[in-house]
């Protein structure tokens, strides 16, 4: 695990605004078997920004405690490189609408 993997995909990440008032937050799970490229910062960013944005989230899943679950397809190769899963919350929290999360935990 590379330390420096949550601080990246937080300082990435942390520009990337709401895209839906139906959206209140979204929790992303890093592939810790990956370490950072200063270069990937931006695509990151515009790979999740464009996949949020072709969402129609179920409205009872996206209000459940699990969330709705989004599937990152293959036409997002560097968000698939960073993230493991994407979890769409109508729920919202203090600071950034991007939540980088480890593995299990539960925000």
């Amino acid at each position: 695990m590379d330390p420096r993997l949550e601080p990246f995909l937080e300082d990435a990440l942390d520009g990337v605004k709401a895209t839906s008032s139906r959206i209140g937050r979204v929790v992303v799970e890093p592939d810790y078997d990956v370490s950072p490229v200063d270069g990937d910062a931006d695509a990151i960013a515009n790979e999740l920004r464009e996949l949020i944005q072709r969402q129609s989230p179920d409205p009872a899943a996206l209000a459940s405690p699990e969330g709705y679950q989004v599937h990152i397809p293959e036409d997002c190769p560097v968000l698939a490189k960073y993230i493991r899963a994407i979890t769409l919350h109508q729920d919202t929290v203090e600071g950034s609408w991007v939540e980088v999360a480890p593995p299990g935990n539960w925000i």
